[in-house]
């Protein structure tokens, strides 16, 4: 039977075909194309094969390309286009990682300035202390026998 890949996602390892005869999509897994003897499987190769009908429905047994459908240069400018994102994103967060080391070396080196400046700068006279208040004599009160009231 011939057919033309739908899809094939190889880091999942399986993938559909649809029949030339237009009937349902037959299932294709990554443990044909080992036993056949092929690495790879392209969106709209045209390829021959042969199915088996498991419980789940159609199954390829085995599989030969005839036209290999090679990825276009649309999906490769995209995949650049996706490459530069992500570049643009990673250097995007090392800016923003370099900007708050930083911001951390600065917090840092602020105590070291002050302290610098601190001791440029001329020592300020000490003033004297304050006299403390003499405290006052304590007086005391004697206590009589017979002077409270019953």
């Amino acid at each position: 039977m011939k057919g033309i890949v739908k899809w094939y996602n190889a880091r999942k390892g399986y993938g559909f075909i649809t029949p030339d005869d237009k009937s349902n999509d037959v299932f294709v897994h990554a443990t044909a194309l080992k036993t056949c003897g092929l690495k790879k499987l392209y969106t709209g190769s045209e390829v021959s094969f042969e199915s088996d009908q498991d419980d789940k429905g159609k199954r390829v047994k085995s599989i030969k390309i005839l036209k290999e459908a090679k990825p276009t240069e649309e999906k490769k400018s995209d995949n650049k286009k996706e490459v530069k994102k992500e570049e643009k994103k990673s250097d995007n967060k090392k800016e923003v990682k370099k900007e708050e080391k930083d911001i951390k070396e600065k917090e840092q080196s602020k105590p070291e300035e002050k302290s610098k400046e601190k001791a440029k700068a001329k020592p300020k006279e000490k003033s004297k202390p304050k006299p403390k208040p003499k405290p006052k004599p304590k007086t005391e009160t004697k206590k009589t026998k017979g002077s409270g009231k019953k």
